[in-house]
């Protein structure tokens, strides 16, 4: 009885965690039948183990043992899924846009030239010159806001091939990304690609609170593929990505895209 009463606190103080990182914190809802029963079958097996080595009283083995076991095992698997950069097959081709960043699909949005900024569902929508603090990508675009959760890899690719024609480093606030100001106040790097027929994508990196680890790794003038690596954000942030008007849009508000991996749109010829 006393072993049952282990794994069941293991798995409800495991799916708890989940539950609530899921609500508030953006976590995509797989984790829940993937990551949080694996955590779930580890903490009762170590708790179990624990508990013919250690002899103490149940009560207090499941008030104060199973949280620190669930919780240390849980940050242990934060750092497996932060720090990882799996490798990735490019699907497609050359005019094949692929999501510059894992996360969610939290906004696809139309600009104009000069945009005057309107409120939408609560979200600013701003000219491009606003997000990118740049003027180089003044064009009919689409903007795709790509949430990046504590889980998600933290690798920037390139969505298509070309010429890396800017790197730019905007200072900024630090205030949280729920708040619709961020998506223009925060820290941010934007990076434009330039393709041999003129085409250009670009992506920017946003800063979260707390955030203040945006990197560009690739340099202006570099050569790049779809799919190559070109930054990366610490800590859970947002990258944007700007493509031309002319694309076939193939994701939706809402679902979960990997860098390289998930095509976002395809341009038409």
């Amino acid at each position: 009885m006393e072993q049952v009463i282990i794994v069941m606190a293991s798995f409800l103080l495991s799916s708890a965690m989940f539950i609530f990182w899921v609500s508030k914190g953006g976590f995509n809802r797989r984790y829940l039948y993937t990551d949080n029963i694996l955590l779930g079958i580890f903490s009762a097996a170590i708790g179990l183990l624990l508990h013919h080595i250690i002899i103490i009283p149940l009560a207090v083995f499941v008030i104060i043992l199973c949280p620190i076991i669930v919780f240390i095992l849980f940050v242990g698997l934060f750092f497996y899924r932060f720090f990882r950069n799996p490798q990735r097959e490019i699907p497609g081709d050359k005019d094949d846009i692929v999501a510059p960043a894992d996360g969610r699909i939290i906004y696809i949005k139309e600009l104009e030239v000069n945009q005057t900024p309107v409120t939408i569902k609560k979200m600013r929508v701003a000219n491009i010159n606003e997000i990118t603090k740049t003027d180089i990508l003044s064009q009919p675009c689409y903007l795709i806001g790509i949430a990046m959760t504590l889980f998600d890899v933290h690798y920037n690719r390139a969505p298509i091939d070309g010429e890396i024609i800017l790197v730019k480093h905007t200072d900024g606030t630090a205030i949280g990304l729920n708040t619709p100001e961020s998506t223009l106040t925060n820290e941010r790097n934007t990076v434009v690609f330039k393709r041999d027929d003129g085409i250009m994508a670009g992506i920017v990196q946003i800063a979260a609170r707390g955030v203040h680890r945006c990197i560009v790794m690739a340099k202006e003038g570099s050569i790049v593929k779809r799919g190559e690596i070109v930054g990366k954000i610490r800590w859970g942030s947002q990258t944007d990505l700007i493509i031309p008007r002319n694309t076939t849009i193939m994701v939706r508000e809402g679902e979960q895209v990997h860098a390289g991996t998930t095509i976002i749109g395809r341009l038409n010829r």
